[in-house]
């Protein structure tokens, strides 16, 4: 039986409002850039390619990642998050309730197995990458990890918060993911999502954030990084 415990937070209590946040004009742009972070590190063609996705919550990246060729299959602790993911009918995407600790597919299903803001909340992020290596394929296979950089300014403020989601999450610097996913394969580390705080400069955000990450500075809100196994 998957225990919620075993998720830092429950996310079925803001299963209804999750989607909200992509809705706001700062939402939609860290949206933006973080997709198109993601889009980098996809192959060009992954028609009928298999992803597994650990904490798919309303399947908004599961949207994403269908929509790129791959068929999906969603996982998520909460069965609140699942039922949402369902209710969106996206194509070729699967869901079910299950614990990223203890995976219920066999050994290497899968080319690419993602995780977006999901590792900040689980208890035990290390077995859960031992979970997702486990059923990627290999070799070939990849992971693809994204997350929120505790090096930048907003999610520190977030954190401020006691009573939010994200006070009780563990977030990861550009330094720490990597040496979390080095033992696994070839990694490669982005950040991203540069994006300004006063709404006035909202419009910027795209050239803010192509010169951040060509200057590869570690504050961007937001850390992909992909494990080539």
């Amino acid at each position: 039986m998957v225990k919620e415990r075993q998720s830092k937070f429950d996310f079925g209590v803001i299963a209804d409002a999750y989607d909200l946040w992509y809705e706001s004009a700062e939402g939609t742009m860290y949206d933006r850039m973080e997709k198109k972070a993601v889009s980098r590190f996809l192959p060009q063609n992954a028609q009928g390619m298999k992803l597994l996705e650990i904490g798919c919550g309303t399947g908004h990246w599961s949207r994403f990642f269908s929509k790129k060729g791959f068929k999906v299959s969603g996982i998520d602790i909460s069965q609140r998050m699942i039922e949402k993911a369902q209710s969106k009918h996206i194509t070729n995407a699967f869901f079910r309730k299950a614990d990223g600790q203890s995976l219920p597919f066999g050994n290497g299903g899968f080319d690419v197995t993602a995780a977006i803001a999901t590792l900040e909340f689980v208890v035990d992020a290390e077995t859960v990458v031992q979970e997702m290596t486990r059923c990627t394929r290999k070799p070939g296979g990849q992971l693809l990890i994204g997350t929120l950089n505790s090096l930048a300014g907003l999610n520190r403020q977030r954190q401020q918060d006691l009573e939010s989601l994200y006070a009780k999450a563990r977030l990861f610097s550009p330094k720490q993911i990597k040496q979390l996913l080095d033992p696994y394969g070839q990694t490669n580390v982005m950040t991203a999502a540069f994006v300004p705080r006063r709404r006035s400069l909202l419009s910027l955000s795209p050239l803010i954030d192509t010169i951040g990450r060509l200057l590869r500075l570690p504050y961007g809100a937001f850390v992909v990084t992909e494990v080539r196994l």
